[in-house]
């Protein structure tokens, strides 16, 4: 299992369409990406920035996604939204 959280900071202004658009792209995700277990959003503390908390079963079903024509099609209207690039942070289990 990976368990992947992104965060993204969001232009001023442009809060509503990133919602619209994460919206669309977890439903997109959760229901053509076969290894997705978990895949949600959130608004943090902090103004104008999001988390999103993903959970996947493997590395394959994590590259799928990446090279989905779902999350592809999506990416430049995100942009539109966004100043810089995602963060995103790779968690490993302590067993």
């Amino acid at each position: 299992m990976i368990d992947i959280i992104a965060t993204q900071r969001v232009n001023a202004g442009m809060e509503e369409a990133f919602e619209v658009l994460t919206r669309e792209l977890t439903a997109n995700t959760l229901s053509r990406d076969s290894g997705c277990l978990r895949y949600e959003w959130y608004r943090a503390d902090a103004p104008q920035t999001y988390i999103l908390v993903e959970r996947w079963a493997d590395q394959a079903a994590v590259q799928a996604h990446l090279s989905a024509d779902h999350l592809a099609a999506l990416m430049p209207r995100l942009r539109d939204c966004v100043p810089e690039k995602f963060t995103f942070i790779r968690l490993t289990r302590i067993e």
